[in-house]
């Protein structure tokens, strides 16, 4: 049975350290934007919008689903006001609390593994975003993190496939067929600049050979939450190698079509 995610104490204390450098007004406007109220200053370090950040987040009860909501809201809406400096520190923060900033607020990370797919070109890039979600979904449904783990690499590939003109694998393929198609679609690229033959051999074997283990993994009966973490860590890092690789060769074909446009002066190889 999962544990309801709520905002640490930690967490909370980081948050309202950071408080600290926000403007009364704007502290006020987020809380009251996300319609939270003052409650009685448990008591804390001096300053006077750390003691109001505490009054706010006295009065929610994170037990009750829409008060938890509400301070997703306002702990988000406070990001936008700190130093940047101090944002991916807090952003972090939540996350180990099993919470993702999406969509203007902050909120519990029990997506379903189907989205975690990768569909389009333009969302290669969000690779390492739905990799954190599935890590943060390992310790209490390690099943799903696996699942979606699976479902990452394998679209990321079809996508690859498609976008280079080749036809995908049957559905019913495996995480290492689609991945050899796809190593096979990308060809030397995968080898790296000025890679010799025998290097780009050995590259491209061990990458099947990660895509095995993820193949493996997905098969252990009730995964425990490492072995869920180390599945969504190898095809986060394999989905990831092949997204870059793929976008490496996109922008080198671009620029050679452009060098032999100008006036055949120019090739780029």
């Amino acid at each position: 049975m999962s544990v309801a995610k709520i905002f640490s104490r930690q967490t909370l204390e980081k948050f309202e350290a950071a408080s600290a450098s926000i403007p009364l007004r704007q502290l006020e406007r987020a809380f009251s934007g996300a319609n939270i109220r003052l409650g009685t200053d448990p008591g804390g370090p001096v300053g006077s919008r750390r003691a109001q950040f505490r009054r706010y987040v006295a009065s929610v009860d994170q037990h009750d689903p829409q008060q938890l909501e509400q301070l997703g809201h306002a702990l988000s809406a406070l990001i936008d006001e700190v130093a940047e400096s101090k944002v991916e520190f807090l952003v972090n923060a939540a996350e180990r609390d099993g919470f993702l900033r999406e969509g203007g607020a902050f909120r519990p990370a029990t997506r379903a593994p189907r989205s975690f797919a990768v569909t389009r070109v333009e969302d290669l890039t969000s690779i390492d975003e739905r990799g954190t979600r599935a890590a943060l979904l390992a310790g209490d449904r390690p099943q799903d993190a696996v699942d979606g783990a699976l479902e990452l690499i394998a679209s990321v590939c079809r996508t690859v496939l498609a976008a280079v003109g080749e036809a995908p694998p049957a559905k019913a393929a495996d995480v290492v067929a689609i991945v050899k198609a796809t190593l096979k679609a990308i060809g030397p690229g995968a080898q790296g600049r000025g890679g010799a033959k025998a290097r780009g051999t050995l590259v491209r074997n061990r990458l099947q050979q990660l895509a095995a283990v993820v193949a493996d993994l997905g098969e252990v009966q009730d995964p425990s939450p490492r072995h869920a973490r180390l599945t969504v860590g190898t095809a986060v890092a394999l989905a990831g190698f092949i997204a870059e690789t793929h976008g490496e060769l996109s922008r080198g074909r671009s620029q050679a079509s452009g060098g032999v446009r100008k006036r055949g002066r120019t090739r780029t190889v």
